[in-house]
């Protein structure tokens, strides 16, 4: 479906991903082959599945980690080996403290561990990464805002962060900082679909229905596995009375998505606009999206 790289500190995701079994493999020629499934369950209260995976490098050869770098590749990017070096063992012994607590959801056993971290070590950026998901996730917007600021600050070229800033901007009614925010993220990673489904859904807040569109369908034509742009398309249609588009919106959503969380609510209204629009009706209700 997808292929990532990891940071300098050997994080990695894959982001807005609907709910079913996923294979993750990693294949590298310095490290021997992994795979693990990871399962995201519909209708958890935990938006994020947390995987720590350990690599084993090969015995066939004795290359230090800076010439294990293959030619070209991110100069910012380090041996996963390397993790433990930047930061004092305490901190990553409570970073490690925190993912399991976050695997098990329990966000505020979670939280504390993520904040030991950072106490440990103010510079360890996936703990104020991931303790910003966390806070935002229990709608500790202010929270959730300084730590990802801390993180573009140590991590300048992580698109993710300024795209998370952007989402906290805009449920803040911050628009035009939000905006920003989207600027600085797309300046990293042009073709994000979170950054074009970020971007519609500003537009729509915004008024700027027709740039809306075109977003959320580049969103979709970069992701078709996201929910979202999809669910805030049929949210537009709705909104400029496009009940035609709304309906086949709608229908594409069910064929891609049958296992949506969102899909029975989906068919209901469905529906509703199909018996609305045969008996020639203007009622319609929005479609539930994240």
């Amino acid at each position: 479906m997808d292929s990532t790289y990891t940071d300098s500190q050997g994080v990695f995701g894959f982001h807005n991903l609907h709910p079913n079994s996923y294979d993750v493999y990693i294949d590298d020629e310095h490290y021997q082959p992994v795979r693990v499934t990871v399962d995201i369950r519909p209708l958890s209260l935990s938006p994020t599945v947390v995987v720590d995976i350990q690599l084993l490098p090969k015995n066939t050869t004795n290359a230090t980690p800076s010439d294990a770098r293959q030619s070209g590749s991110n100069p910012n990017m380090m041996d996963i080996r390397e993790y433990s070096k930047d930061f004092p063992k305490k901190a990553v012994k409570e970073f490690e403290k925190g993912t399991e607590a976050d695997r098990n959801n329990k966000k505020d056993e979670a939280i504390a561990h993520y904040r030991k971290a950072i106490e440990i070590a103010p510079d360890f950026y996936p703990a104020h990464n991931n303790l910003g998901s966390d806070e935002m996730s229990q709608s500790h917007l202010d929270a959730a805002k300084t730590e990802f600021t801390k993180v573009v600050q140590l991590n300048q070229s992580d698109a993710s962060a300024y795209f998370n800033l952007a989402n906290v901007s805009m449920l803040q009614g911050q628009f035009s900082e939000a905006n920003n925010f989207l600027d600085e993220g797309f300046r990293r990673q042009p073709d994000s679909a979170l950054g074009k489904f970020l971007l519609g859904t500003l537009n729509i807040r915004t008024g700027k229905l027709s740039d809306a569109e075109l977003a959320l369908r580049k969103s979709i034509e970069l992701d078709p596995s996201m929910a979202q742009p999809r669910l805030q398309l049929v949210n537009l249609y709705l909104k400029q009375g496009r009940k035609p588009d709304a309906i086949d919106q709608l229908h594409a959503f069910l064929t891609a998505m049958p296992l949506s969380p969102f899909s029975a609510q989906a068919k209901q209204i469905l529906q509703r606009l199909e018996s609305d629009t045969a008996q020639s009706g203007t009622t319609s209700q929005p479609v539930p999206h994240n």
